[in-house]
């Protein structure tokens, strides 16, 4: 028992350490003071439990049945037979498959598709990616063969939808809040924020962009067939499965001040902050760093956008730096919707940064985890990796670094997942406890980001749809089970 208290206060208080370097302030530190009073107080009344000991037989027969499994084999399919030849052996229909291959082996892709999917029984859903994660390995060197696998099967009463295309998920996508979403697209896809706007903001969304080196390369499949280029796959999570999302970014503020936006055109068009020119602003600041902060520059400035709407936490929205509008002293911001009132902060690109900030989301999800206590946790299945192709090795200069933090939300349940042109997911945490699930964060597309999502059983199935004890997959064709 004291073992076990001394876990959970140790975590709160690294929760509370990690946020101390980001702002320290006295009210944050007598908050922290006293949720850690409560907390042991909690501990020993018997209220909280750390995660690892909440009941075992609360968790079915499919406990630790997911498996995860590499190759790093030259060629293609004996790459494939290696990673089929190691994972147990299902003709279950409850099975879902994720197949993760590397650009090395693009040329084959719809080859081992097709050679993959009689063999893994149930579903399957496959994606070409820069690099593959899995098996505890982060595979992301440049050219390296690389073929990831996920496989398991889902729990009774778990449901799920599958849809390609942009007009069948905005058509299809059910609008309920208690759903999960996994939104797949390839970087010449038309619509994917449409899609995004059509899924109830209070969802866990987590998803990524393929990575084909060419326009006519097929990246996404479902099943045994390979979708055309230009196209996107969305699958849909209910009943007793759904997603914890957490997304990691990887900028640091560069000039330590933030800015309210003042006046803007067209949505990106930034022209005044704190009611001066941002042109302006943005020269004076520049022309004070230091040589060693501006040469840090080299790998593109960036900012980070806080919408007015969003009612607690610190979190930006981390974007590029378009260019420049001379002619209105602006400016411009990619990919962002900026409104007046909107709070900027200027960032760059950095390795240490990137680091803590997975470090400081782990943190905030083990402790919601803890605060959220309760008869309906949630048993952790599997979780998927979908990471910026600017991370891994190339950002951090050694292997594993955001898959060890994110296996530190597990006990022994794999990782698997692929380095993605762009990754989908909220700001923070999604899904780690019913305050989350109840409040709106809507998901963007990122960049230089980690998306984390663990797929999870509950107890008891999300919705009232799911009425009987058996999987159900479904499609735009309809049933299939």
């Amino acid at each position: 028992f004291e073992t076990d208290r001394l876990i959970i206060l140790s975590t709160l208080l690294d929760h509370y350490l990690a946020y101390d370097r980001r702002k320290n302030t006295m009210r944050l530190k007598c908050w922290f003071l006293f949720s850690f009073f409560v907390v042991d107080v909690a501990i020993v009344q018997g209220f909280i439990r750390h995660p690892r000991q909440h009941d075992q037989r609360s968790k079915t027969h499919l406990w630790n049945t997911w498996q995860s499994h590499v190759s790093t084999h030259p060629e293609a399919l004996p790459a494939l037979q290696k990673v089929l030849g190691e994972m147990s052996k299902s003709d279950d229909e409850k099975q879902l498959t994720f197949l993760f291959v590397g650009q090395s082996h693009e040329n084959d892709f719809e080859e081992i598709v097709q050679a993959a999917y009689p063999k893994v029984g149930g579903r399957m859903v496959a994606v070409l990616g820069a690099g593959v994660i899995g098996e505890g390995i982060e595979l992301d060197k440049p050219g390296q063969p690389c073929i990831s696998i996920l496989t398991g099967k889902l729990p009774d009463g778990a449901q799920v939808d599958f849809y390609e295309g942009k007009g069948e998920l905005v058509k299809s996508l059910n609008k309920r809040k208690d759903h999960s979403y996994l939104l797949l697209a390839d970087p010449f896809s038309d619509g994917l924020e449409d899609v995004m706007s059509e899924i109830p903001p209070q969802s866990s969304v987590a998803g990524g962009i393929s990575c084909p080196t060419s326009n006519e390369q097929p990246s996404l499949a479902l099943d045994g067939n390979v979708l055309e280029t230009g196209t996107m796959l969305g699958l849909q999570f209910s009943g007793t499965i759904g997603f914890q999302t957490l997304v990691a970014q990887g900028c640091r503020p560069l000039f330590g001040e933030q800015y309210v936006v003042t006046e803007v055109e067209n949505n990106n068009i930034i022209t005044k902050l704190n009611d001066q020119p941002a042109l302006k602003v943005l020269h004076g600041s520049l022309t004070a760093l230091s040589r060693e902060e501006q040469e840090k520059l080299s790998s593109g400035l960036l900012c980070g956008i806080r919408s007015q709407r969003r009612k607690d936490g610190d979190d930006f929205l981390c974007r590029q730096l378009a260019g420049f509008v001379p002619q209105l002293g602006g400016i411009a911001i990619g990919a962002a919707n900026v409104e007046k009132g909107d709070v900027l902060i200027f960032q760059v690109r950095d390795k240490v940064t990137a680091e803590q900030d997975l470090q400081l989301m782990v943190q905030r999800a083990k402790t919601t985890r803890l605060f959220d206590a309760g008869t309906q946790k949630p048993n952790p299945l599997a979780a998927l990796q979908i990471s910026c192709v600017a991370r891994g090795r190339g950002l951090f200069e050694v292997p594993n670094v955001d898959l060890t933090q994110i296996q530190e939300l597990l006990e022994n349940e794999p990782v698997a997942g692929f380095y993605a042109n762009g990754e989908i997911g909220p700001i923070g945490l999604a899904g780690f406890s019913k305050d989350q699930s109840e409040s709106e964060n809507p998901s963007f597309l990122h960049g230089f980001t980690t998306v984390a999502t663990i797929l999870c059983e509950y107890p008891q199935a999300n919705n009232d749809e799911a009425d009987n004890e058996d999987s159900v997959f479904e499609s735009e064709t309809g049933a299939w089970a």
